[in-house]
């Protein structure tokens, strides 16, 4: 028994520990940027140069006035040097990929560490130049990767978006949905121009930057996105709500997103009217049980979007409320709601564009301001004081007579 004991525990903390430390936590990896009141995504593609698939990749990018990173393998850099140099000139990141794309894990500690050793001198041959920043293939880490990348000053990156491009079910439309849906501002995203992936990302790629343009998006290199630092140990309990308080909530309440454009910030659950009776301008009331929808924030673009200042808070609620008017006509289950409601911190903007206001009792006050105030601590916002939350509220006719 002990004799398999100290193998199982050597395989851990060789490979456990890198997969949770950096590749599961992100702790001192490179995953987004923080700007997230800014609609800029961190494009980056893996395991080129190919020249079957990455010129139709780089076409593309041109066509759409788009800089992207590249991480590239060295072997595959020293057979198509002609690719490196396209890239340059482009105006593209060159960044490190490793020597040859094979997964860390079935690697003895020394061929990993001389894998980036190897390839980081090759790139630095054919564009004079040390790459910044290194993933290795599959994301997949280990410490002798990690004691490479710390000898040679290399930044390590890890992603927030996965294409899934390499996925045989997926073509090239899915790639695009996929990626349009799962994008938040200051995203790391990450395709592959070559490898399994190539053929398909090659076909998605111009309709997938159309649609990040549609939707606000401004995909650029890693190294100019906003914000961008490697993970801290304060960045856990907030990845740790989104995957279990956040996710769980909105499963269970209905939670869903009206807009996946990078300025939207409102998603609704449909529900009845908790109260209290609202009368409306024009003499009507809604009364408690009426058809409503209840309006839950992006927290994090809100508190980045707050941090900011009130005028670009002001800017992502003013864009976004044309999405309500839009479920209104085109979602069917929704088309008899007569009023959004929630409870906001941020009732002094929303009034401007057309929401009404309603005191909380005290004691709900005080108990959804704390709460809102640790999620807007929580999501990184900056302290909000001497600011309560009401219930706030945009009835029917007046959201499609300003905004339908």
């Amino acid at each position: 028994m002990n004799a398999l004991l100290w193998p199982l525990g050597a395989a851990a903390l060789y490979w456990g520990v890198p997969y949770l430390v950096w590749q599961w936590w992100g702790l001192g990896v490179v995953q987004r940027g923080l700007g997230s009141a800014r609609p800029e995504l961190g494009l980056t593609f893996d395991d080129g140069p190919d020249p079957r698939t990455t010129p139709a990749v780089l076409d593309a990018l041109a066509e759409a006035g788009v800089r992207a990173t590249f991480f590239v393998l060295g072997s595959r850099a020293e057979r198509h040097p002609e690719l490196i140099a396209r890239l340059v000139d482009e105006g593209h990141e060159l960044a490190l990929h490793g020597w040859r794309h094979r997964h860390g894990w079935v690697r003895w500690p020394g061929e990993a560490y001389a894998d980036v050793v190897r390839g980081a001198q090759e790139l630095e041959r054919l564009t004079g130049a040390p790459p910044r920043f290194f993933r290795p293939p599959h994301g997949a880490w280990t410490w002798a990767q990690r004691a490479a990348v710390r000898r040679l000053g290399l930044t390590p990156v890890h992603w927030t978006v996965e294409a899934h491009d390499w996925h045989p079910a997926l073509g090239p439309e899915d790639v695009v949905r996929r990626v349009a849906e799962r994008s938040h501002p200051g995203d790391v995203v990450v395709l592959h121009d070559a490898g399994p992936g190539g053929k398909t990302t090659a076909a998605a790629l111009p309709g997938l930057l159309e649609e990040l343009s549609a939707r606000g998006f401004q995909p650029k290199p890693l190294g100019e996105l906003r914000g961008l630092r490697r993970g801290r140990g304060r960045d856990l309990p907030k990845r740790a709500w989104a995957a279990t308080v956040d996710r769980y909530f909105d499963r269970a309440y209905g939670v869903e997103e009206l807009n996946y454009a990078a300025h939207s910030v409102f998603r609704v659950a449909k529900g009845p009217f908790p109260g209290p009776a609202l009368e409306l301008a024009d003499g009507s009331r809604i009364e408690p049980g009426a058809p409503a929808a209840e309006l839950h924030l992006h927290s994090e673009r809100m508190a980045r979007a707050g941090e900011a200042g009130s005028l670009t808070a002001f800017r992502f609620f003013k864009k976004s409320i044309p999405d309500l008017a839009r479920a209104l006509r085109e979602r069917p289950h929704l088309g008899d709601v007569q009023v959004f409601w929630g409870v906001s911190l941020f009732q002094e903007i929303l009034e401007p564009v057309g929401f009404r206001t309603v005191e909380l009792p005290p004691a709900r006050r005080r108990f959804l301001g704390a709460y809102m105030h640790f999620l807007h601590r929580l999501y990184g916002g900056t302290p909000l004081k001497r600011v309560w939350p009401k219930l706030v509220y945009i009835d029917r006719t007046t959201l499609l007579e300003r905004y339908g």
